[in-house]
């Protein structure tokens, strides 16, 4: 209410002080240019409140528009980020799964042969660098379970009524597991095989 007291003021004396110029300016030329100027002037106090509104206005509405940019431009950048982990993290799985399968192709007779068991399964745990890559392995989780493909041999058959005999696991892990660590260069301590009947029950 002072701001529009005031404007109203400053015309009252405006067009005041513009009558007493053209009250004492003479009759010449000068007096429509003098005219023109006071006109103009008056123009522009009267829309000085609206100018001073729609700039108020403009700061109000460039400071939000910013304020909109920086938010969207962090929205962006956390989903970039977002996006790029996920590839990392698929990457990282199918690096993971073409190690298992080579490593699987790379055992796989040898087992059927000497010990008539496969690997059903192979999980690898390993953590990757900052670009993706697999430098070490942390551990490697072996299922065996027995081979289909193995040539089993003919046991003779003893029945007996009285007691049921045990079937014992005779199968010498360590022996797999040097086999396993020497084949695929990686440190015993780090491989553990998980004999067939574990295997089995798993699955």
């Amino acid at each position: 209410m002072e701001y529009l007291s005031e404007w109203i003021f400053n015309i009252i004396i405006f067009l005041i002080l513009a009558m007493v110029v053209d009250m004492l300016l003479p009759d010449s030329s000068m007096k429509k240019y003098t005219k023109l100027a006071t006109g103009l002037i008056l123009i522009a106090i009267i829309l000085t409140p609206i100018l001073k509104l729609m700039s108020t206005d403009f700061e109000k509405v460039l400071a939000s528009f910013t304020m909109n940019i920086e938010t969207s431009d962090q929205a962006t950048e956390n989903l970039l980020k977002n996006k790029k982990k996920e590839i990392q993290a698929s990457q990282h799985a199918y690096i993971l799964e073409q190690m298992a399968v080579h490593m699987k192709t790379m055992v796989e007779k040898e087992l059927i042969e000497k010990y008539s068991l496969e690997i059903s399964n192979i999980q690898i745990l390993a953590t990757p660098n900052n670009d993706g890559a697999i430098n070490e392995i942390d551990n490697v989780v072996v299922y065996l379970s027995p081979s289909e493909k193995a040539i089993k041999v003919i046991q003779p058959v003893n029945i007996n009524f009285q007691e049921k005999d045990e079937i014992v696991d005779t199968t010498d892990y360590e022996t797999i597991k040097s086999m396993l660590s020497s084949r695929w260069e990686i440190p015993l301590s780090l491989i553990d095989v998980v004999p067939k009947e574990e295997a089995a029950n798993e699955e």
